[in-house]
C-alpha cells in the first residue's frame, strides 16, 4: 500500500523550474495559493535535498485554511542540516535517508524532533520509502521537487497525479520538472485547467499507466 501521490509544480513554458542561476520565482499569487490549498488537503509534502537546500522551504500551509502536513525531505547523504526551516517543528519533519549512517549523524536530527526513516543502501528506496510512510498515516502524498525526485517517482510508478501551472516566462537553460539522466515516457491524461492571474495556465493530469 502507498499513498495517493501528486506532483505540484510551476514552469516555464520552455519546461523549466529554475534557470541556471537556481532562481525559481514563477508562481502568481493564486498559483500560491492553490499551492497551499493542496498542502492543506495531504497528509505530507515531500521535497528532494537540493530543493530543501536552495529553497530553504517551510512547507507549511499559510494562505489557506487547514493544518500543516508531515514535512519530508529524501536526503540520502544528510546534506540538508537539522537546522533547515522544514525540519523546525518537532514531531513534524521527516528525514528519509540510507541504512548506513552513523548513530551520533542520526542523533542530531531526533534531538530536534525529526523522524528518521532509513530505506535503502546507496540510495533511498523510494517503494519502500513511501510504504512506509503509509504505515505512518500518510494517505494522500504531495510531491513539490524538484526534478530528480519527480523523476524517480514517476520513473517507479509512484505518481498518481501531476499538477503543473505553466508560467509566462521563458528560461532557455535550467532544471526541469522531471529530470533524470534515462528519459521517461509517460502518458498523462488531462482532467483540469484554468487560467491564473491572467496569464499563467494551471493544468492537471491523470497519469496513465499500462
Amino acid at each position: 500500500m502507498r499513498p495517493y501521490t501528486i506532483v505540484f509544480s510551476t514552469e516555464t513554458v520552455d519546461g523549466r523550474i529554475a534557470d541556471p542561476t537556481g532562481f525559481s520565482q514563477l508562481s502568481c499569487i493564486e498559483d500560491f495559493i492553490l499551492q497551499h490549498t493542496l498542502r492543506a488537503r495531504v497528509d505530507a509534502v515531500m521535497v528532494g535535498s537540493r530543493t530543501a537546500i536552495m529553497d530553504n522551504p517551510r512547507l507549511t500551509v499559510r494562505l489557506s485554511s487547514g493544518w500543516s502536513p508531515l514535512r519530508v525531505v529524501i536526503d540520502s547523504k544528510l546534506r540538508v542540516p537539522p537546522s533547515a526551516r522544514v525540519f523546525s517543528v518537532p514531531g513534524k519533519g521527516v528525514l528519509v535517508t540510507v541504512e548506513g549512517h552513523s548513530s551520533e549523524r542520526l542523533l542530531e536530527y531526533r534531538r530536534r524532533g525529526v523522524v528518521v526513516v532509513e530505506s535503502g543502501r546507496g540510495r533511498v528506496d523510494l517503494r519502500d520509502a513511501v510504504e512506509r510512510l503509509a504505515g505512518m498515516g500518510v494517505r494522500r502524498l504531495m510531491v513539490e521537487g524538484g526534478g530528480g525526485l519527480n523523476y524517480a517517482l514517476l520513473s517507479y510508478r509512484l505518481v498518481d497525479e501531476v499538477w503543473v501551472t505553466i508560467a509566462p516566462y521563458v528560461f532557455g537553460a535550467g532544471r526541469s520538472m522531471f529530470e533524470g539522466d534515462k528519459g521517461i515516457r509517460a502518458r498523462l491524461a488531462l482532467y483540469y485547467n484554468k487560467i491564473l492571474c491572467g496569464g499563467w495556465v494551471h493544468l492537471r493530469y491523470r497519469v496513465v499507466y499500462h
